[in-house]
């Protein structure tokens, strides 16, 4: 009899072990849905954070900008606050696929196949530095979704030259071919190119020196 109780507990274990590895085994997760990277795009001091988002076939995420009382959750692209830079509007998305869902009784806005989302920034920091930040997302098929998720990422950030920036910014919306910056410094443009007056030569008798050279060379 006991060889028996032994037996069958040892089929009940085994009968046990065999629904854990089936139940281990038909588990879905997010990250194996979803690929996500994140990189930079720079020019100055303006820069944008960018996530290219791509999703497993038959899968995908709702948008980051859902419509007032959406039950869907949104995708979110958030990043960390910090001293060195300031974010510039929300979320930059492509336009979503937009369906109504009978069962739900609700308008669904997604992406599919491949995106890319973006954030803008102000970098103020003159070193450079990095930003990490939060991406957070629920992936969804036809017939059931799975539980939300947040991934964290990092991305490195040039430091910005202010002094620089400014002066680009200058000559940028110059109108005519004179301009002076906030500390009184005159820059004339001859053949396209501005050049800073210096002191005791007043601006209009540089430009002729400079043009003079600039036959002279010719």
């Amino acid at each position: 009899m006991r060889s028996n109780i032994l037996r069958n507990f040892g089929a009940i274990i085994c009968v046990a072990i065999l629904s854990i590895s089936n139940s281990f085994g038909q588990m879905e997760f997010p990250e194996d849905k979803v690929n996500w990277k994140f990189t930079i795009e720079q020019e100055g001091d303006e820069a944008y954070i960018i996530g290219t988002i791509t999703m497993v076939e038959h899968w995908h995420i709702y948008a980051a900008n859902l419509p007032e009382g959406a039950f869907s959750i949104p995708t979110t692209l958030k990043l960390n606050k910090s001293s060195k830079f300031k974010t510039v509007g929300g979320v930059i998305e492509p336009k979503p696929t937009h369906v109504y869902d009978d069962i739900a009784e609700e308008d669904l806005y997604y992406h599919s196949n491949k995106i890319v989302m973006k954030r803008k920034i102000k970098v103020l920091s003159e070193e450079d530095f990095e930003i990490s930040g939060e991406f957070g997302f629920q992936t969804c098929d036809d017939d059931h979704c799975l539980q939300p998720y947040t991934a964290t990422f990092k991305v490195k950030v040039k430091g910005v030259d202010k002094k620089a920036e400014e002066t680009k910014s200058l000559f940028a919306n110059a109108k005519g071919d004179e301009v002076k910056d906030e500390a009184g410094q005159i820059y004339v443009k001859v053949d396209d190119e501005w050049h800073p007056v210096p002191k005791g030569n007043s601006a209009a008798f540089y430009k002729k020196y400079l043009t003079l050279i600039g036959n002279d060379e010719k």
